[in-house]
């Protein structure tokens, strides 16, 4: 039996890349003698089972901090350490599970862009009853805005040609109101494409002309956030929104 071996055959043996087992050496975690004739380090069977506990250990997701307290604790220390471990996991996991849920829904509303590409300016109903304001200095609004953007809203007014942003949801009981779904009016639904983080009128000006082309009346436009994306036809960079068109006494 060999009394010792080399980084290259422990390395190939528990399957651990080289830099790991040299890390590991430098933090302290593995104590090895060298070889006098090459200062090779000199790996004995002890080592084996050393490092595989600290590969066991990293499987478990330990960082290296609590690796290097291992030795030094009792059982009923592990045990508090291991669930604090696993307390840390258990959040971990959730915020896995969102972040999830989030691509989820993004990929959702990248489908929803496909459809409204093959089906512009088609009557459909939105999916929210009212746009609160989006106040710059809000916390909560950017808490909203930072873990679903598909609340956020442009609200465009073609009298005035101003652009108003909103959410979808609010923030508080007494959150302003912007606009409010109407029972007397229809709604058309179509992607706008804005200048990314700079929507300006012109950016609603041939959705304007069409309208009027047709012969419609708006009240107002306004556009739920799908998400960023280059257009390579011109190479830049651009905000999708999921717009609705306002006709009043539309059926």
């Amino acid at each position: 039996m060999k009394t010792t071996f080399s980084i290259g055959e422990i390395s190939e043996l528990l399957h651990i890349p080289k830099s790991t087992l040299r890390y590991w050496e430098s933090e302290g975690l593995i104590n090895l003698s060298r070889d006098d004739s090459n200062n090779y380090r000199k790996y004995t069977p002890n080592s084996f089972f050393t490092i595989s506990d600290l590969a066991h250990y990293r499987c478990l997701r330990m960082s290296l901090q609590d690796m290097k307290k291992l030795p030094g604790l009792t059982p009923d220390e592990l045990a508090a350490s291991l669930k604090a471990l696993e307390e840390d996991l258990e959040q971990k996991l959730q915020e896995l599970y969102t972040a999830k849920a989030y691509i989820n829904k993004k990929m959702q509303y990248i489908k929803e862009y496909d459809r409204l590409c093959l089906n512009q300016y088609q009557k459909d109903i939105p999916d929210y009853e009212c746009i609160y304001s989006f106040v710059i200095e809000d916390t909560k609004a950017w808490s909203i805005y930072i873990k679903e953007q598909y609340q956020s809203i442009l609200l465009y007014q073609p009298e005035t040609k101003e652009i108003e942003m909103g959410l979808a949801v609010p923030t508080s009981k007494e959150h302003p109101i912007l606009w409010n779904k109407k029972d007397n009016c229809s709604y058309v639904s179509f992607v706008l494409k804005v200048d990314y983080s700079n929507p300006t009128a012109d950016a609603f000006q041939p959705h304007l002309e069409y309208f009027k082309e047709h012969g419609y009346q708006l009240s107002s436009i306004f556009a739920r956030y799908l998400f960023s994306a280059c257009d390579d036809s011109v190479d830049k960079y651009y905000d999708y929104y999921k717009a609705f068109a306002e006709l009043p006494g539309q059926d």
